[in-house]
C-alpha cells in the first residue's frame, strides 16, 4: 500500500466519523478512568502544534521535528497528569464561552482560564463532566456530519461550526443531553464500584 493510499483511507469521511464516534463513546463513559492516556494524547497534539510552529519559524527537517515534539509532549503530559487537567479545563471553558457568548470571544478566554484553574481543585467532578461533554460532543458532531455530508476539513477551518452543528436541531440536542447525562452517571457508578472493591 502506497503512503498516498493510506493517507486517503485515514482521512476518508467514514474513517474520520467512525473514529470520532468510538473516541467519543470511550471518553463519555470511561473518560476519568483513562484520563492519563487521554492526557498523553492531548500532550501529543500540543507537542505536534509546537513542532509545526518550530518548523514554520526555523525550518528544519519537518517530519522529524514535528514527530519528536509530539512524542515529547505525549511523554510530558503522560507523566505530569495535571497538564492534561489544565488543558482540558481550558478547552472546555473556551468552548463554553464561545457557545454562551459567540459575539464576545474575550469571555471565552476568561472562561478557559477559569476552568483551567478550577479543574485543578475540583478535579474528579469537573473531569467527569468535561469528558462526558466532550465525548458526547464528538458523537453528536460525527452524527450531524454524517447526516449533512459536512467534511472534517470544513469543521477544522472554522471550529465555531461545531457549536452551530450540534445545536442545529432538537434531535441532536436530545442525543447530546442523553449521552452527557448517561456518561456522568456511568462514570460515577464505575467510580463507586471501584472504591467498593478497594475498600
Amino acid at each position: 500500500m502506497q503512503p498516498v493510499e493510506l493517507a486517503e483511507i485515514l482521512t476518508s469521511q467514514w474513517t474520520v466519523l467512525t473514529s470520532m464516534i468510538i473516541v467519543g463513546l470511550i471518553l463519555c463513559f470511561v473518560g476519568y478512568r483513562i484520563f492519563r492516556y487521554y492526557s498523553a494524547a492531548i500532550g501529543f497534539l500540543v507537542g505536534e502544534l509546537v513542532g509545526i510552529y518550530v518548523v514554520i519559524e526555523f525550518y528544519g527537517n519537518a517530519l522529524i521535528a514535528i514527530l519528536l515534539s509530539a512524542i515529547a509532549g505525549a511523554i510530558l503530559f503522560g507523566l505530569v497528569y495535571e497538564l492534561g487537567v489544565i488543558v482540558t479545563g481550558a478547552a472546555f471553558g473556551y468552548f463554553l464561552g464561545l457557545y454562551l457568548l459567540p459575539n464576545y470571544p474575550i469571555y471565552a478566554y476568561v472562561l478557559g482560564g477559569l476552568f483551567a484553574f478550577t479543574n485543578l481543585f475540583v478535579e474528579r467532578p469537573l473531569t467527569v463532566l468535561i469528558t462526558s461533554v466532550f465525548g458526547s460532543a464528538f458523537v453528536v458532531l460525527a452524527t450531524q456530519m454524517a447526516i449533512t455530508g459536512m467534511h472534517i476539513y470544513d469543521v477544522l477551518n472554522d471550529p465555531r461550526l461545531v457549536l452551530d452543528l450540534m445545536v442545529s436541531n432538537i434531535f441532536m440536542d436530545l442525543l447530546w443531553f442523553t449521552l452527557v447525562l448517561t456518561g456522568i452517571i456511568t462514570q460515577f457508578v464505575l467510580y463507586k464500584e471501584e472504591r467498593k472493591e478497594e475498600g
